[in-house]
């Protein structure tokens, strides 16, 4: 967890569910290079400190090791001039950000609301009154996926991070609309329960589950129609993409439907 700090004048919005974008009390900052971006983000969003040598190696695999160093120097000097040396812990070893109440990150925050709804009091797939509250705001702070647009294309131990967060953060989000459509659709509320099905399946096109759940709310709002007509857009998507016909499953949901 992200250690709280003394308060600081200045305040940090960093958004990296979607393009990353850092605020500074209101107004959009610019980091200059795409290596400072990259490292804000691994120091936010893992919230621990990093050795220099394994940042020096991640960030410059191909360069001997006084060079990667020397790069990381720069990169570090970029990234002060849009924050303060104040919210950077950096010794002879490591390199950490000192994130307090001034500063906020929209992963943290997501994964704050998810975890204020797996609690003791109703299984991980049931949702509450407090879950109507926090999932949905889980939900509407995920804009796009992690760092949407960003690579390091000489950085593939970061791209091979940057990868396995945003997949582990679109799986939550998944977790998290299942259970909003599920919600609704137990309390006959069809219209925000197809809304949450129709982003779940646009997560993953490929993804039957979420084709069924959605045909089975057209169904149950009366919209036969809409049903038949995804089912016939899962069975085409299903071809183009993997040559394979729905699952029996959903094959028996359109015949009954």
């Amino acid at each position: 967890m992200l250690v709280p700090q003394p308060v600081h004048p200045a305040t940090f919005n960093l958004s990296l569910l979607g393009p990353p974008q850092l605020e500074r009390d209101g107004e959009q900052q610019n980091i200059r290079t795409r290596k400072a971006v990259a490292l804000l983000a691994l120091l936010a969003v893992t919230g621990r400190a990093h050795s220099r040598e394994a940042l020096a190696t991640m960030f410059w695999p191909e360069y001997d090791q006084g060079r990667a160093f020397a790069n990381l120097r720069r990169t570090l000097w970029e990234l002060r001039k849009t924050i303060d040396k104040e919210w950077l812990d950096v010794d002879t070893e490591s390199i950490a950000l000192r994130c307090g109440p001034g500063f906020w990150l929209d992963v943290e925050s997501f994964r704050g609301h998810l975890a204020a709804c797996t609690g003791g009091e109703h299984g991980e797939s049931e949702v509450c009154a407090a879950c109507l509250q926090s999932l949905p705001a889980a939900v509407e702070l995920y804009r796009d996926g992690f760092m949407a647009g960003f690579t390091l294309p000489d950085s593939p131990g970061f791209d091979e991070w940057q990868f396995f967060e945003r997949e582990a953060l679109r799986s939550e989000l998944a977790g998290a609309l299942q259970r909003l459509l599920r919600c609704h659709a137990a309390e006959q509320d069809y219209g925000p329960a197809i809304a949450y099905a129709r982003r779940w399946l646009a997560l993953d096109p490929l993804h039957e589950p979420a084709h069924r759940e959605l045909m089975q709310l057209y169904a149950w709002d009366g919209q036969r129609a809409a049903a038949l007509r995804q089912y016939q857009e899962c069975e085409r998507i299903l071809d183009e993409e993997l040559g394979v016909p729905p699952e029996e499953e959903t094959a028996r949901l359109h015949q009954a439907i």
